[in-house]
C-alpha cells in the first residue's frame, strides 16, 4: 500500500471516537464526492487504518501468561488482575474501536452504488471493506459474545435501541462473507509492490480458518487451511528462511498474509504514523517510559536447547533461534537506533553499532563503571523490567525515532499460523500423521535451528497435543495470539493452570531479586477467570436494550 495513502487518512474525517450511538455527522452525501477514485480509496484506507492497531496487538500479551504487566495501573493490567470494572478502559476501547471501524466500513458500503469509478476497482474496494467488516465482527464476538449486529450505519435513534444478536448468527455471517470475498480479491502474487499491505484472497481464507479455530471447529479450519497449503488457487505462500529476518524485512514477503501498515515522511525522525516501541524495549535505547510488560521466566523456559532438551533458567546458549529474535536477556547484543542520540558506547563508537544489554543488576553495576548509559537492569522503578527480560520482537533499530515510535509494519497473520492451525486441527480430528507433521511442525523446527532428532515426528502419544500447543506458544510469542489460545483451550478452567501456569518469577531468572513489595511476582490467571469481556457500562447507560454478560 502506498505510504502517502495512509498519511492521507487523517484528512478523511468520517467518524467520531465513541460507540454505536455516535452517528457520523459528515456522511458525505454530496453526489460528486463518490465520483472520484481518490475519495473512494480514502474511505478504504481509513478502514485499513482502523481495523486493528498496535495497542491491541501488544496489549493482548498482557492478557496471557507470557508477560508480566507493569505495576502501574493500565487498562490491560487491571483486566488481567481482576481489578477492572464494567467501566474498564480495555473493554470500552475494544468496543469503541470496533464500532468506529464499522461506521467507516458502512459509510463506504452504503454508498457503493454511487461510486462512479472503474468497476474492477470498485469491486475490489467493496470486497476489502467486507473483509474488514468480517474481521471486526470476529473481534467483537470473540471478546463480547452476542453484540449488536449492523450491516449499514444506523440512525441515531436506532443506535440507542438496538439489541444484541446471537454470536452464532454473526459468526455464520463472518464465514459467509469471507468465503464470498475470497473469490473476488486478487492473489498475493497478482498485486504490485506499491500495493503491499492490501488484503488478498489468501487473507480471506486464512481469516476464515482462524474464525473456525476460535470456535475449535477443527474440521472446517482444516478445510480452509488446505486451500493455502495444497493449492495456489488463493495465492502462493511459504515460510521465510530466517525467523529473525521475518520481523525485520519479511512483513511483505512470502509468509505475510495480513500486515498492519505504518508510515513515515522525510526520514525516521519525521514519523507520521507509528506504534510505541519505547515502553517494551531495553530502556537504554527506549524512550524512558514505564515498561508496559516484561516477558516471564515461564515463557523463556519454553525455548528449548537446539537438541530439544530443557534449558536452565540462565543458560541462554544454543537455544531455539526464535528466542534470540524475541527476547532481550542479560548479556545479549542489541543494535543501537540510528535515529536516536544514544550515549551508549557501541561497537562502532558512541551511539553507533551494537552494545551488550545487561539486565542483571550485579553485571550492570560493573558495566556502568565504564558506561553510565547502561540502565537496563531493574533498579526499583517502573521504567525497568521486573523480570529481567525485554521484548525485542519487531524492534528494528533504523525504524525507531527519538520519541520511541516505530514505523515498522506488524504482521497480524502469517503462513506459520496456517501450518500450526492445520497441525492442531488434524490432531484434534484424529488425522495427524508423520506426513502432516513433516508438512507443518518440522519446517518450523528446522527454521528454529533444532537438531534432526527433535525435528522428527515424535509419534502418536498423549503428549502430542501439548507439543503442538507449545509450538504455537514459541512461534507466536509476543504477537498477541496466546490469550486467544488460552481462552479457546479453556485452560482457565483447569485448576492446575492456576498453580503451574501462573508464572512465578524468582531470583533465579538472572540473579536479580524480582520482587514487588517484598514478594515474588506472580502473574495472575487472565481476566480473573472471566472469559467474556463485559458490555461497557457507558453503552448500557445509553441503550437499555444491551444486556450484560454473566459474572459482571
Amino acid at each position: 500500500m502506498k505510504k502517502h495513502a495512509i498519511l492521507s487518512l487523517l484528512m478523511f474525517g468520517l467518524v467520531g471516537c465513541v460507540g454505536i450511538e455516535q452517528y457520523p455527522t459528515n456522511s458525505y452525501t454530496d453526489e460528486n464526492f463518490w465520483n472520484y477514485e481518490d475519495n473512494c480509496m480514502a474511505a478504504l484506507y481509513l478502514a485499513y487504518n482502523q481495523y486493528w492497531n498496535a495497542d491491541m496487538y501488544f496489549g493482548n500479551n498482557i492478557l496471557s501468561d507470557d508477560v508480566y504487566g507493569s505495576r502501574h495501573s493500565s487498562n490491560s493490567t487491571n483486566t488481567v488482575t481482576g481489578l477492572a470494572t464494567t467501566n474498564g478502559g480495555r473493554f470500552s476501547d475494544e468496543w469503541n474501536q470496533c464500532y468506529q471501524e464499522l461506521r467507516t466500513i458502512h459509510t463506504g458500503l452504503d454508498n457503493q452504488d454511487r461510486m462512479n469509478i472503474d468497476e474492477s476497482v470498485k469491486n475490489r474496494l467493496v470486497a476489502e471493506l467486507r473483509l474488514f467488516r468480517a474481521f471486526t465482527y470476529m473481534r467483537l464476538t470473540t471478546w463480547f459474545g452476542d453484540v449488536p449486529f449492523l450491516t449499514s450505519n444506523p440512525t441515531l435513534p436506532e443506535s440507542k435501541n438496538i439489541s444484541r444478536t446471537s454470536a452464532d448468527e454473526i459468526k455464520a455471517f463472518i464465514h459467509s462473507e469471507l468465503e464470498a470475498v475470497s473469490h473476488i480479491l486478487p492473489k498475493n502474487t497478482e498485486i504490485p509492490t506499491d500495493e503491499n499491505g492490501r488484503v488478498t484472497c489468501g487473507t480471506a481464507v486464512a481469516l476464515n480458518a482462524r474464525a473456525y479455530l476460535l470456535d475449535n471447529d477443527f474440521e472446517n479450519c482444516a478445510r480452509e487451511c488446505e486451500k493455502l497449503i495444497n493449492s495456489s488457487e488463493y495465492g502462493t505462500y511459504a515460510l521465510a528462511s530466517s525467523y529473525a529476518d521475518l520481523f525485520v524485512n519479511g512483513h511483505y514477503g512470502s509468509e505475510s498474509i495480513l500486515t498492519l501498515e505504518y508510515a513515515y515522511e522525510g526520514g525516521v525522525e519525521n514519523i507520521k504514523r507509528s506504534w510505541d516501541t519505547g515502553s517494551r524495549i531495553p530502556q537504554s535505547i527506549g524512550s524512558g517510559a514505564i515498561v508496559a510488560f516484561s516477558p516471564t521466566q515461564e515463557l523463556v523456559n519454553c525455548y528449548r536447547k537446539t537438541d530439544g532438551s530443557v534449558a536452565d533458567d540462565t543458560d541462554y546458549e544454543n537455544r531455539d533461534l526464535r528466542f534470540y529474535a524475541t527476547i532481550a536477556y542479560n548479556g545479549c547484543t542489541i543494535e543501537i537506533p540510528e535515529a536516536k542520540a544514544c550515549k551508549i558506547i557501541g561497537s562502532e563508537g558512541v551511539g553507533k553499532g551494537t552494545y551488550t544489554c545487561w539486565t542483571n543488576p550485579d553485571d550492570a553495576a560493573e558495566a556502568q563503571k565504564t558506561d553510565p548509559a547502561l540502565v537496563d537492569a531493574y533498579n526499583g522503578t517502573q521504567d525497568r523490567t521486573l523480570t529481567g527480560y525485554y521484548n525485542i520482537k519487531n524492534y528494528v533499530a533504523n525504524t525507531v525515532g527519538a520519541g520511541g515510535g516505530s514505523y515498522k509494519p506488524l504482521m497480524e497473520m502469517r503462513y506459520a499460523d496456517v501450518l500450526l492451525m492445520y497441525a492442531e486441527s488434524m490432531y484434534e480430528t484424529g488425522q495427524m500423521t508423520s506426513e502432516i507433521w513433516d508438512m507443518t511442525i518440522r519446517p518450523l523446527r528446522e527454521r528454529a535451528g533444532f537438531d534432526e532428532a527433535y525435528c522428527a515426528y515424535p509419534g502418536d502419544s498423549e503428549e502430542l497435543r501439548q507439543i503442538i500447543r507449545d509450538e504455537r506458544r514459541v512461534e507466536f510469542a509476543l504477537e498477541g495470539r496466546r490469550c486467544f489460545d488460552i481462552r479457546r483451550w479453556a485452560l482457565l478452567d483447569n485448576p492446575s493452570y492456576k498453580s503451574t501456569g501462573a508464572a512465578y518469577l524468582t531470583s533465579q531468572a538472572t540473579g536479580a531479586p524480582f520482587l514487588d513489595n517484598g514478594n515474588n511476582i506472580q502473574c495472575p490467571s487472565p481476566y480473573n477467570m472471566k472469559y467474556w469481556f463485559p458490555i461497557p457500562q457507558s453503552e448500557r447507560d445509553i441503550n437499555s436494550n444491551l444486556t450484560q454478560n454473566p459474572g459482571w
